[in-house]
């Protein structure tokens, strides 16, 4: 039989394993919404071709970022080797800001650390595939969602929003 001074160590223990992972899902949960690290730079010349497609008259890109989403292409039957998301802030011809959201499908080289996303493979969809992923998107530009696996509600889009705009 277990004394009294045995039971309350159990209990001192059991209570300090407990705060240990309520600690651990705090941390979990705030190392979850702070700035992602493997944000990407995107380049004019991706920017730029997105803007090209207007769908409601032209748009001036002004910032953008993007992250790559390393599961969509489990998610494709013919999958291209690299899928990203791009956060692209424009000015509309009323001169209202808007953030809009595009995945990108490309057989092209990934860029190299430290390098901007841009378009390497022509948009045919055969190297390459853009896709409107937000109504913002869609609204804008004429880039129909038809071969990239990836939704407005998948957690990287969430992820790639979170990351700092970069003036282009």
């Amino acid at each position: 039989m277990d004394s009294p001074k045995r039971t309350s160590i159990y209990a001192a223990m059991a209570l300090v394993v407990a705060a240990v992972a309520a600690v651990a899902l705090v941390v979990a949960v705030v190392g979850d919404v702070r700035e992602p690290d493997d944000c990407l730079a995107v380049d004019e010349s991706l920017v730029t071709l997105i803007a090209t497609r207007s769908a409601a008259g032209p748009i001036t890109p002004q910032a953008a970022v993007a992250v790559e989403d390393p599961f969509a292409r489990s998610r494709q039957s013919v999958p291209y080797n690299d899928y990203y998301i791009v956060v692209m802030r424009f000015q509309v011809p009323d001169g209202t800001t808007v953030d809009g959201v595009w995945g990108l499908g490309t057989n092209a080289p990934k860029p190299e650390r430290g390098r901007s996303l841009s378009q390497q493979a022509p948009v045919d969809g055969r190297a390459s595939s853009l896709a409107a992923l937000t109504p913002q998107a869609e609204q804008w530009t004429d880039w129909p969602n038809r071969d990239i696996p990836i939704q407005e509600s998948d957690p990287l889009v969430q992820k790639a929003r979170r990351c700092p705009l970069r003036q282009v």
